[in-house]
C-alpha cells in the first residue's frame, strides 16, 4: 500500500473540493489547495483553520500553461482534479484544462492522480439525456485521454458520481456496474472522502468507478473490487 502525505488539489474551492480540504485538514496529509483569487484562498483558510497543513496557491487552470502548472505540481507526490466550471468554461477548464494538468503531471514526475468525472460519461447516450450534455462531452473526452494517451504515464484514478447532493456524509457508497440500475443520489462530502481514501488504494490504480450511495464502506478497498 502506497502512502501520499503531499497532496495538490485543483479544484479545491468548488463544492466536492472544501469538502476535501476538510477531510484533508482533519489528516496528517499535506495539501495544497490550488485557487483563482484571495476570496477563494480566505476561503480555504477559514475551511482549514484549525490545521496547519493546508496551502493555498493561485492558478488559473483555463489561462496557466502546462510549465505553470507542472511547476505547481513538482514536489507533491499526487494530484487530485475536482475542477468544474460550472458550465461556463467546459472547453477551457473542463477538458483543456484538466488535459493540461494531465500534461503537467507527467512533467513533474508525479504519478499519482485522481480525477472526478461525472456516471457514465464513457456513454454518449448519458450526457444526451441528462440536459447537460456539453458537460458530458467534455467529461467524456477528458476521460478518454487520461485513460488512452496516459494510462501507462499515470497511475490514475477516475471517480464518477451520480447526482450529488449537500447532505451529510453517510460513509458507505455502492458501484454501479449497468445503466439499468437507479443512480440514486450521494453527498459531496463523501464523494471527498473516497477522492482521499482511493489514493492509497493500489486496486484503484487504471480504473474508474461510478458511484452512489450505499452500503460499502467508503473505506474499505474490498468495496472497489
Amino acid at each position: 500500500m502506497s502512502t501520499f502525505k503531499n497532496l495538490i488539489v485543483f479544484g479545491a474551492h468548488g463544492k466536492v473540493g472544501q469538502n476535501l480540504v476538510k477531510v484533508i485538514a482533519k489528516s496528517s496529509v499535506k495539501a495544497t489547495a490550488v485557487v483563482r483569487g484571495d476570496e477563494q484562498a480566505n476561503t480555504i483558510k477559514k475551511i482549514s483553520s484549525e490545521s496547519s497543513n493546508i496551502t493555498s496557491t493561485k492558478l488559473d487552470l483555463a489561462d496557466a500553461s502546462v510549465s505553470d502548472l507542472a511547476a505547481a505540481i513538482k514536489g507533491h507526490d499526487a494530484v487530485v482534479l475536482t475542477v468544474g466550471s460550472g458550465g461556463k468554461g467546459l472547453l477551457q477548464v473542463d477538458l483543456d484544462g484538466v488535459v493540461k494538468a494531465f500534461e503537467a503531471t507527467v512533467e513533474a514526475n508525479v504519478r499519482r492522480l485522481v480525477l472526478v468525472s461525472a456516471i457514465f460519461a464513457e456513454h454518449r447516450e448519458v450526457g444526451i439525456q441528462s440536459g447537460l450534455r456539453d458537460y458530458y462531452i467534455a467529461k467524456h473526452y477528458a476521460d478518454r485521454i487520461l485513460i488512452d494517451e496516459f494510462g501507462k504515464k499515470l497511475d490514475y484514478t477516475i471517480i464518477k458520481p451520480t447526482n450529488l447532493t449537500d447532505e451529510s456524509p453517510t460513509g458507505k457508497i455502492k458501484l454501479i456496474k449497468t445503466l439499468t440500475e437507479d443512480l440514486g443520489s450521494i453527498p459531496r462530502a463523501d464523494v471527498a472522502q473516497v477522492l482521499f481514501d482511493v489514493l492509497n488504494f493500489q486496486e484503484t490504480f487504471g480504473k474508474s468507478y461510478d458511484i452512489a450511495s450505499g452500503e460499502k464502506n467508503i473505506d474499505d478497498p474490498k468495496t472497489y473490487q
